[in-house]
């Protein structure tokens, strides 16, 4: 279930993209091992679409991580988690201020096909002995 949105400007190759996208799943499938459907979307933005303290194109996109995952993980996981996800932006794009948003969702808050996960029991079991 966690989904992750990279903001970021449009100056990293495929090969830079693909090492990216690897150490972020791996950083969040660390913290969130259940269920293994970790979603990554890489938004880049170009200079003319970026504005930095109201001045528009006045310089690249600062990167910014907004990643919805489910709750329960733990502090530390968590931690790890981010500082994970913090080197491998840094790695990637050599910018500063990186920001990362961690917006946890409860299970009744979150629908797979329509189906509210709270209502799946079984899911709620595996997640609760996941997370604990």
């Amino acid at each position: 279930m966690p989904v992750g949105y990279l903001d970021v400007p449009t100056s990293a190759d495929l090969s830079r993209k693909r090492q990216l996208v690897k150490a972020i799943y791996e950083a969040m499938h660390e913290a969130y091992p259940f269920p293994d459907d970790t979603r990554i979307f890489l938004r880049e933005w170009p200079l003319d679409s970026v504005s930095q303290n109201g001045l528009l194109g006045s310089e690249p996109a600062r990167p910014v991580f907004m990643v919805h995952v489910p709750q329960g993980a733990d502090t530390d996981a968590k931690r790890k988690m981010l500082k994970k996800i913090n080197t491998a932006v840094a790695e990637a794009y050599r910018l500063p201020d990186f920001i990362i948003f961690v917006h946890e969702h409860p299970l009744d808050l979150v629908a797979v096909d329509g189906g509210l996960l709270a209502d799946d029991h079984q899911r709620v079991e595996d997640q609760e002995e996941a997370y604990c």
